[in-house]
């Protein structure tokens, strides 16, 4: 049979030419040093172990502040959790213009920038008006690709890090409040506003919140009296009330907001702080449903009732709910004079008798999220295992086309022989030096390497069939047409590298990839190789298995059917190739 008879013929001349089993032996070896240094080289790029080799920039700039005759920087705090933190390796500067300059000159990857006033807007939480601490991240994007995705990685960590330490230092910072309160020269954050005092704050923000209440309370008392009577005009309920709809109007976001302040400004002194906050909105509502239906009667009374009723809004229950929460404030307000008089803390020392680090860490990640990984990966390395074994096995498969001849060496014996048998006989040496590449870099991936396989026996059987689909698809293109079979494999190569979801997922290339997705050889390689490697799911690899073995009968007819039509330009582009003097 003459494809047996080409094959040991091609065997024997490369087994008594020196150079010919020299080549051999780089064929077989170089695909898999292109693998296993690809593998190595991303072995754990994302642990402590590498990242810790990124130098990030910090500085502090926080000036502190003194509170209660304690001074607090919580700046230092902060520096001082960071140096515990291993994930990059942290580089601690005097001042923000020094580690800014670094980052424009490439001597760090990132910067971390605290304020000169953080630790007084970390404490404005006593105040009126509370202001966010701020930490200003700077990140070169120049420098590296990848880099910038690891430093914001950090930053996420850094940030949980900051957080837990700032709701500790508020923690800490309100019991000292709390036992201080009663001090006679008060505690506040700026001398100079005269209404520091804790306790005192919250008195004046029942008062203010009592004080838009009873307007209101008087308000409904008008609309009341007037919704009783027949035929009533807008006039009439001015005469009783002037501007009321521009009161009830205005007014509303105010009560809203006395109800934010006194419900987080009080949540450690009351557990009725939080319902009282909520009857603040429900109120607030309930009046600006009251001021829209009051707009839309134009005037005139008659329908006012009616439209309340429609619209589910009822004036002597929002009445009812305005007298039930002065109640409760007036509550509130003797409860805090009893305890500005008589220094009751007990209360307050309750509230705070945690360790303030436990209640940091609660309140800074309240909700613990428990992480169950699904075919669970060790290292990085394993996880690129597959792409860089089937990128490897193609890049063989490349390599054997370039250097090897697909045309049969013409012998006597074989002028008889058909097309099909040249092509397949020439083809067995292909697929034997194939098997060799594929062998190899297996071996060196599990036992060299030492990547994760559950499964290395079908991980070997994997790659030996994808080795087998790639050569058989490159032979075929180049037998049948030469250069330029040989410049379409490099092109499918390249195709698929960029979209067969090889590292990145398909979802977020662009729409063309996603298209011809499910079309390519590497797909279904990739897919297989990871079942061997990471884990089986039900019948998925042996899938895998038989629609990469689909590409066989494709290449076949690829390399058979169009070697005819190319001959005559394969045998003009030869010759034109020797004529130029510089082309193999």
């Amino acid at each position: 049979m003459n494809i047996w008879r080409i094959f040991v013929s091609d065997f024997k001349r490369l087994k008594t030419n020196v150079v010919a089993v020299v080549m051999i032996l780089g064929l077989s070896i170089v695909p898999c040093l292109y693998a296993w240094l690809n593998i190595l080289s991303n072995w754990d790029p994302y642990g402590a172990a590498s990242t810790s080799q990124i130098k990030v920039a910090v500085a502090s700039e926080d000036i502190g502040y003194e509170l209660a005759g304690k001074y607090i920087n919580v700046g230092d705090t902060v520096l001082e959790a960071l140096s515990g933190n291993d994930s990059v390796g942290w580089v601690f500067l005097d001042t923000g213009e020094e580690a800014v300059d670094g980052v424009h000159a490439g001597d760090y990857y990132a910067a971390l920038v605290i304020d000169d006033s953080f630790t007084l807007d970390l404490l404005s939480f006593l105040t009126d008006e509370v202001s966010h601490p701020r930490i200003t991240y700077y990140c070169n994007e120049k420098k590296n690709a990848i880099a910038p995705k690891i430093t914001d990685k950090v930053r996420n960590t850094v940030q949980i890090t900051v957080n837990k330490t700032i709701i500790s230092t508020i923690v800490s910072t309100s019991a000292n409040v709390a036992e201080t309160a009663m001090d006679s020269e008060g505690i506040q954050l700026n001398p100079s506003s005269g209404n520091g005092n804790v306790v005192d704050l919250m008195i004046e923000k029942f008062e203010e919140a009592d004080e838009q209440l009873a307007k209101y309370e008087t308000i409904l008392d008008s609309l009341i009296l007037v919704s009783e009577g027949a035929n009533t005009t807008i006039g009439d309920l001015e005469e009783i009330y002037p501007d009321f709809h521009s009161a009830l109007t205005s007014g509303r976001q105010a009560l809203r907001s006395l109800g934010n302040v006194t419900g987080s400004g009080i949540g450690t002194l009351s557990g009725m702080s939080g319902a009282l906050s909520a009857t603040f909105g429900s109120i607030s509502s309930a009046l600006g449903s009251i001021s829209k239906a009051y707009a839309q009667i134009n005037g005139n009374m008659e329908d006012f009732s009616a439209v309340l009723e429609q619209g589910g809004i009822s004036l002597e229950g929002t009445k009812a709910a305005i007298v039930d929460v002065r109640e409760v404030i007036s509550d509130r307000i003797e409860f805090l004079n009893d305890l500005k008089t008589n220094g009751n803390f007990d209360l307050v020392e309750q509230a705070f008798s945690a360790d303030p680090d436990d209640i940091g860490e609660f309140l800074s990640a309240p909700v613990a999220m428990e992480t169950v990984a699904i075919y669970p990966v060790e290292n990085y390395g394993s996880a690129m295992a597959a792409f860089y074994t089937v990128l490897a096995l193609w890049v063989g498969g490349l390599f054997l086309v370039a250097i090897i001849h697909t045309k049969v060496h013409p012998e006597p014996s074989f002028a008889t022989a058909e097309i099909y048998e040249q092509f397949f006989g020439r083809y067995l040496i292909f697929f034997f030096i194939s098997q060799i590449q594929a062998l190899i870099t297996v071996l060196g991936d599990v036992l060299f390497l030492g990547i994760q396989c559950e499964h290395p026996v079908m991980l070997w059987f994997a790659s030996s069939v994808c080795s087998f689909v790639f050569s058989f698809l490159m032979y075929a293109l180049t037998f049948a047409m030469g250069n330029i079979g040989e410049g379409a494999a490099v092109i499918i190569m390249v195709i698929q590298v960029a979209g067969a979801g090889c590292t990145f997922p398909v979802e977020v290339l662009p729409s063309v990839f996603q298209k011809i997705y499910k079309v390519l050889p590497f797909t279904y390689a990739l897919s297989a190789l990871k079942e061997a490697i990471v884990g089986l799911y039900q019948q998925t690899f042996w899938k895998d298995i038989f629609i990469l073995l689909l590409f066989v009968p494709l290449s076949a007819t690829i390399g058979i059917g169009l070697y005819k039509p190319f001959h005559k330009f394969n045998e003009m582009l030869e010759r034109n190739k020797k004529q130029s003097g510089v082309m193999l």
